[in-house]
């Protein structure tokens, strides 16, 4: 299998899972919980809930951006995001996880956690960060993921950017 076929494969978990959330959810849920500038050369869509960002310029299923519905924010911040992120790498199937270690603040807005790393999949190396911010009572979280460490490297500053100007719709 082909690191865009396993790619494709764990995003369509990820959306199963999501529509079976989703369905549960009233149905102004379902628009856009963000504001927030696309990137230039970059399309987003809305399915189940999930905004997905992707770039122009990338083959595709190769590299994408999700932003996921926006959750109440529980009163321990980083608890809330190892276990938002633990449930997302078992959904996905991703193992043998190489990290940086997690960086984890505040600003005056509220909290924040990034956690970058590569992955083992069934589909070939994912690297990927999961991005999360505390704001207005409202944990949002970012994943951007690609197939290639080099697409990454390309990109991740661009998700990072999109992430730090990211803000929650009231």
């Amino acid at each position: 299998m082909n690191s865009t076929t396993g790619l494709c494969k764990v995003l369509s978990r990820l959306a199963a899972l999501l529509m079976l959330v989703a369905a549960s959810m009233p149905a102004a849920a379902q628009q856009s919980g963000y504001r927030y500038t696309l990137p230039a050369g970059w399309t987003s869509s809305i399915e189940a809930g999930v905004e997905t960002l992707t770039p122009g310029t990338e083959p595709a299923g190769t590299v994408q951006a999700l932003l996921l519905p926006a959750k109440p924010l529980a009163s321990d911040f980083n608890a809330q995001f190892d276990a938002e992120r633990g449930t997302l790498e078992a959904h996905w199937g991703l193992s043998a996880p190489q990290a940086t270690p997690p960086q984890r603040g505040r600003t005056a807005a509220g909290p924040y956690a990034a956690h970058f790393a590569s992955y083992a999949s069934e589909g070939g190396p994912r690297y990927m960060s999961f991005l999360a911010l505390g704001r207005q009572g409202q944990f949002a979280l970012l994943v951007f993921v690609a197939a290639s460490d080099d697409a990454f490297n390309r990109l991740a500053p661009v998700a990072t950017q999109l992430w730090q100007g990211l803000q929650v719709a009231p």
